[in-house]
């Protein structure tokens, strides 16, 4: 693969929009220099192995100034190589001829009622070239019939209660069946049509898929685009910009399979905003693919040598100026290319005379990739390739078609109003400019003069023009016939699903009873305007459309890799605590609201639902009495902990019905070998690993523990009570949170509890200043709950402090809060470098990749201020500075609150055994009692480091440092200062270091 970009600026620095006709002649673009501009791709040929002069001498055929304003998308035409449609940010669409450069302009038409300008956003052909489609900024979308010349609204702007959806994307699908459109509510439309016996087409909405796309209306520039793509066989339908667990990826909807999302392109970890499928079906081998069919007694039976080795190639770009192509037979990408331009990447178009790819951008560029022979594979044939889209007839539900009398008065008033009909809501175009008579010189001279077949419509005797030579034919409501290509595609759907076994097997053909689903029509709404009647269609949707039953969905798999290693990248959700109270206690509550007479009432915090014990399930008295009530993770069918002692060691995990018919699973792997499996009657909710063991918790509250090595049981079933809510190991610590505000930490060499007692975090979460009569209240939750090498609890809170607990005091400290944030000269005075989310102690021994514990805590604080005062931390802190340093007697505020602060910071480095920070913050902490001339502060600081006995004190250490090599390094550092040059020379001549001559 060569990536080639051409060296000139083209359309004033900004091309928009790109395309390639069908027989890979020509290639237009548009931008904002408002003209078309015309190439021939001739000029293309060989364009891998040209030089630097060669690139800077292409240049384009011909120029059309037809529009004035930017062009925002143009078209070719599929089944005519000389059409073009372009549109621009003004909404007028315009018909080109690149035979004779020619132009017709084709919206708005003269004398229409609505003349403002509307961006065009994307636009689409039919693959009959018949309907060209386009939509635009005010939420419409607009449908032009090239043979008879019609115009009308297939989505009307909506009423002034409801909200505007604008249409980002569009795209009619390679079988002529059905329209998709992408909009800001992130819904997927899919529209069906077909044309009547009187050559009228119909519109109705045939599904509406949700949830695949995150918020566009948040993610858009104002006029940004996402441009759709249906594969060439009509199979797959691909929606750019899919989010699923904040992930951005491409989402692949199956036809066949009703909408489903089968396949998602992720792995490049950027966004995207358009995809193009390549225009034909690629395979492995050089040899076509085409399948023998072969005809027997007994019906239709496929060749079971027939090996069908194909796939789709996929290229996709974006607003981050990336170009990924994909190939959706593998699970990463092809190819990703990183900054291939300066601003984001507009259109994608593809040439397969050249097998090439080729890309414009926002700064005026056009770009060109192209392929060696076979490097992206082999084109299947032609004949292939039409027999998958005649396959794809029998997935389209019959369209109801109306009597042949719906053309009257009485029945028009009837009919259901998610079908769109020509005859009735659209405009001639060819009596609307008969009414401006247009030069020859603006004519386009039109190929073909075939007249067009008359019907019962009222305009239809004006209609005597066509575009082009394509002849209209009625396609049947049902398929009367099985095609043998039906069953091609079968065993392609079933081989995709279930292995390469499947496509030896014949399938079964069974005819099956159409079932019309039962719509419910809500009311037209009918306005006059200008004397004429206007009917507003109203589009329903008749559920997902999928129709499919039991026998379609395909048999439970269990995840792959990359959807179950949710450990590290999945959101975690989490079950809601219980407000269970006592039903006394609830009656309390309501006689204490009922005599409350002075004032309104307060507010009750929770919604209290008493506990009776008859008639109704016993819960947990341990949970529903208790005064703490914490949430707990969901329980989730399978996910996997990655070790951290090896890359190729992880502990899967698969729930299944929790009861000892179908019992979890609990496997260890290595190197994708199975080393242990253990069976757990019981839903399995978190898991651990230490240094030498692997931990599992149940959702009832029971802790299975096994070695690292072998998953021997190295305890039996520990039994908390309670289900728990943080499970966290470190080093050779386990700890244990429950649902109820206990916390249990274990040495598990020792096998020994390592607090003195199970204490409980309801100390932290301050529930006496927020008990109310009225029932229970809501206090700080826990956002982080961690445990440090050395089996000291780490626990963060949303009201942004950060708390340790003391083993030997056996109490809670604070390390970091807010108050430190508002004055302390040295908050965010650690490097990001030195703060990491993995807690822990020394690591290897070497200072310099030592990670902060206290930078954690203080980088938490951090998040939790901008959380809540989502001003801005500069704005926020300033407005406590100015209220409190201004006042009278708080001058020296920021000075005691930074001594205060760095004071605290040296007492939890000593207590977490941090001997990096602890050295920094020391030697920072006697250089500022230095500055302020605090001697009495500096004194006792440097006797604590000197000791009661010199001699006897040599080798003693503080923190893992000597503390008389710390106190000649202080002396040192803080010897500039004038002030403690006395009390510095004291201890100077303890230590030796200064002789007293000096």
């Amino acid at each position: 693969m060569r990536i080639l970009v051409l060296p000139k600026h083209f359309h004033d620095g900004e091309i928009s929009s790109i395309d390639i006709n069908a027989s890979h002649t020509w290639m237009a673009t548009g931008g904002a220099d408002n003209n078309v501009l015309f190439w021939d791709l001739e000029k293309f040929n060989n364009i891998d192995s040209a030089t630097a002069e060669v690139l800077a001498e292409i240049q384009p055929q011909s120029l059309l100034p037809v529009h004035l304003a930017p062009i925002s998308v143009l078209r070719w035409c599929p089944t005519m190589d000389h059409l073009v449609i372009s549109a621009d940010t003004k909404g007028k669409v315009v018909i080109l001829n690149v035979r004779d450069l020619s132009s017709r302009e084709i919206f708005p038409w003269p004398g229409a009622v609505e003349q403002h300008e509307c961006f065009v956003i994307d636009a689409s052909w039919s693959r009959d070239g018949r309907l060209f489609a386009w939509s635009t900024i005010d939420g419409r979308v607009h449908l032009y019939d090239i043979e008879r010349h019609t115009h009308q609204l297939l989505v009307n702007i909506a009423t002034p209660k409801e909200k505007t959806t604008v249409q980002r994307g569009i795209a009619f699908d390679p079988t002529s069946n059905l329209l998709a459109t992408l909009g800001d509510d992130t819904f997927v439309t899919v529209y069906q049509y077909q044309f009547d016996n009187n050559g009228n087409y119909q519109f109705k909405v045939a599904s509406k898929i949700s949830k695949l796309v995150s918020n566009a209306a948040t993610d858009f520039v104002v006029h940004g685009c996402r441009r759709l793509s249906w594969s060439c066989d009509g199979e797959f339908f691909a929606v750019p910009n899919a989010a699923k667990q904040q992930t951005s990826l491409i989402s692949l909807l199956s036809r066949s399979q009703g909408w489903e999302n089968r396949v998602n392109l992720v792995g490049h970890g950027m966004d995207c905003d358009l995809v193009k499928f390549a225009p034909r079906i690629f395979d492995s081998r050089q040899k076509n693919p085409e399948a023998e069919i072969k005809s027997s007694e007994n019906g239709v039976e496929i060749d079971e040598h027939a090996n069908l080795n194909v796939y789709h190639i996929i290229a996709s770009a974006g607003s981050d100026n990336s170009f990924v192509v994909w190939n959706t037979s593998k699970e990463s990408p092809v190819v990703v290319i990183k900054d291939i331009t300066s601003k984001p990447i507009t259109d994608v178009a593809w040439n397969l005379a050249t097998s090439s790819i080729y890309l414009v951008s926002g700064d005026g560029h056009v770009i060109v990739a192209t392929f060696a022979e076979g490097e992206l594979g082999y084109y299947a044939s032609e004949e292939f390739l039409d027999k998958l889209r005649a396959s794809q007839r029998h997935t389209i539900k019959s369209f109801t078609v109306k009597s042949e009398d719906s053309t009257s008065k009485t029945k028009a008033s009837k009919q259901a109003p998610s079908d769109i009909v020509e005859q009735k809501h659209a405009t001639n175009l060819l009596q609307a400019f008969s009414q401006k008579r247009i030069s020859d010189g603006d004519k386009m001279d039109i190929d073909a003069e075939q007249k067009a077949p008359q019907d019962s419509s009222p305009s239809s005797d004006a209609l005597t023009i066509i575009v082009g030579d394509f002849t209209p034919t009625v396609l049947p409501s049902e398929p009367l016939e099985i095609d043998t290509t039906d069953v091609l595609q079968t065993a392609m759907n079933d081989r995709t699903s279930t292995g390469p076994e499947a496509s030896a097997k014949p399938p079964k053909i069974k005819a099956e009873p159409k079932v019309q689903k039962k719509i419910t029509l809500e009311t037209q709404k009918v306005t006059t305007k200008d004397g004429k009647k206007r009917i507003q269609p109203i589009l329903i949707s008749n559920g997902n459309g999928s129709g499919s039953t039991a026998k379609d969905i395909p048999p439970l798999e269990l995840p792959k890799k990359n959807e179950i290693d949710s450990t590290t990248r999945g959101v975690m959700e989490f079950d809601k605590p219980s407000y269970l109270v006592s039903e006394g206690f609830q009656k309390d509550t309501k006689r204490l609201k009922s005599q409350e007479t002075n004032g309104a009432a307060k507010k009750a915090k929770r919604v209290l639902e008493p506990v009776r014990f008859i008639g109704s399930v016993v819960p947990n008295p341990n949970t529903t009495f208790a005064k703490l009530r914490l949430s707990v993770p969901r329980v989730r069918s399978t996910f996997r902990l990655n070790s951290r002692l090896s890359d190729l060691t992880f502990l899967d995990i698969r729930n299944g019905e929790g009861n000892e018919n179908t019992p979890s699973r609990v496997t260890q792997f290595k190197n994708e070998v199975q080393i242990w499996t253990d069976f757990i009657p019981k839903y399995i909710q978190l898991a651990v690993e230490g240094d030498s063991f692997w931990a599992v918790c149940t959702y009832d509250g029971q802790i299975y523990i096994y070695s690292h090595l072998s998953g021997k049981r190295l305890l039996p079933p520990i039994v908390i009570g309670a289900p728990l809510s943080f499970f966290e190991s470190h080093g050779k610590y386990l700890l244990a949170v429950s649902s109820i505000g206990e916390m249990y930490v274990w040495n598990m060499e020792e096998k020994k509890l390592h607090l003195h007692n199970p204490l409980s975090v309801a100390t932290l979460l301050d529930l006496n200043s927020k008990y109310q009569e009225d029932g229970l209240s809501r206090a700080d939750s826990i956002s982080m709950c961690s445990i440090t090498t050395r089996g000291v609890p780490l626990v963060t809170l949303t009201n942004g402090s950060g708390y340790l607990y003391n083993v030997d005091l056996a109490v809670w400290q604070t390390v970091s809060e807010t108050w430190w944030a508002f004055g302390s000269h040295y908050w965010d005075s650690i490097t990001d470098d030195k703060v990491s989310s993995k807690q822990g102690g020394v690591g290897d021994g070497e200072e310099a990749k030592e990670s902060s514990i206290i930078g954690l805590l203080e980088h938490k604080t951090n998040e939790e201020i901008v959380r809540k005062s989502r001003i801005g931390r500069g704005k926020f802190f300033s407005k406590i500075s100015k209220n409190m340093i201004l006042k009278e007697g708080f001058e020296n505020l920021e000075n005691i609150i930074s001594l205060s602060h760095m004071e605290n910071r040296i007492l939890c480095c000593e207590l977490l055994g941090e001997r990096a920070d602890f050295k920094d913050f020391i030697i920072v902490y006697a250089k500022r009692l230095s500055e302020l001339g605090l001697k009495g502060k500096l004194f006792e600081l440097c006797q604590d480091l000197l000791g009661d006995d010199v001699e006897a004190a040599k080798d003693a250490q503080i923190c893992g440092v000597n503390k008389h090599a710390l106190l000649k390094e202080i002396i040192v550092d803080c010897a500039e200062h004038r002030d403690s040059q006395r009390i510095l020379t004291h201890f100077g001549q303890k230590l030796g270091i200064i002789s007293e001559e000096y």
